[in-house]
């Protein structure tokens, strides 16, 4: 009689990235609910916020929309990746995946305030600090859970 063997399943990169973009919609998505939910009360309406994002500044809520997707769709391929390659290295990330993401959208805020909205003038700085530091943690838990259920 033969004895079982444990086939241990490696995803192929390719794989993981698509998990990781459509983590990065599911997580952007959500924090886009969130930041237009806290936005600025009583000053801004939600659809002028996500206008906020239009690479043109044209303030277009659908281009606004359909970038912030967009960067939320790469920044997750890039995640997914990272701790598909972690979990290689050590197979107990990937069960931290909220721990990781929550960590992965600071980092992500701190890039935005640090180079993105100090280089352009950008309509986002209206944006309490507090609100977006909140919606980039919101982003990463999402993707790190969306991604840990992909495992």
């Amino acid at each position: 009689m033969s004895k079982p063997y444990l086939v241990r399943k490696e995803k192929a990169m390719g794989d993981t990235a698509v998990d990781g973009l459509i983590a990065g919609l599911v997580a952007g998505t959500v924090m886009m609910l969130v930041l237009t939910i806290g936005g600025i009360p009583g000053q801004t309406p939600p659809l002028q916020i996500v206008g906020y994002f239009d690479p043109a500044q044209g303030g277009s809520w659908l281009t606004g929309l359909l970038a912030h997707l967009a960067v939320s769709a790469i920044y997750g391929v890039v995640f997914a990746l990272l701790l598909e390659g972690a979990a290689r290295i050590r197979p107990v990330f990937r069960q931290r995946g909220w721990a990781w993401g929550a960590g992965y959208g600071l980092v992500l805020y701190a890039l935005a305030r640090g180079v993105l909205l100090t280089a352009v003038d950008f309509p986002l700085v209206q944006i309490a600090t507090w609100n977006l530091i909140l919606d980039h943690i919101v982003y990463g838990l999402v993707l790190g859970v969306q991604l840990r259920s992909h495992s």
